[in-house]
């Protein structure tokens, strides 16, 4: 498999639907969020990173809101482990810095803790609770 676009991009057609349909089956059908949670009214004011290949497929996505806050970063089952969450996470990060802000944060599932901290974030506060799913809350320094 190749990648062939890597984007950052609003929440507009003709992509909102990809980038919904990955969400809905990693956050709604795997996790079992409510999709009334995972659509929280934030993308319009977003930026999104969206990956495709070179069949066409688009299988990652992640989004970058106005004051740094990293969300909804998600691979189809598929194409994990294939080094696509951290391209993903490049994509939203130059995108903060090229804003010019200080810091990006997020709030990160449990189980991906280990994941953000190779990307170089810190954890800080305590643990939380959201949709059901125990959550750490991260941040990277761009300055």
């Amino acid at each position: 498999m190749a990648i062939m676009k890597r984007e950052l991009i609003s929440f507009a057609a003709p992509y909102r639907a990809d980038i919904i349909s990955i969400r809905q089956s990693v956050f709604c059908q795997e996790q079992g969020v409510p999709l009334a949670l995972e659509l929280d009214g934030r993308d319009d004011m977003s930026k999104h990173a969206l990956i495709q290949t070179d069949s066409g497929h688009y299988v990652a996505t992640g989004r970058v809101q106005p004051d740094g806050h990293i969300g909804r970063v998600a691979v189809l089952a598929d194409y994990r482990r294939l080094g696509l969450g951290t391209e993903v996470m490049w994509l939203l990060m130059g995108e903060a810095r090229r804003r010019g802000l200080p810091r990006v944060y997020l709030g990160a599932q449990q189980q991906a803790v280990p994941f953000y901290q190779r990307l170089g974030f810190q954890i800080y506060g305590e643990r939380f609770m959201e949709a059901g799913i125990e959550h750490r809350s991260m941040e990277y320094r761009l300055l």
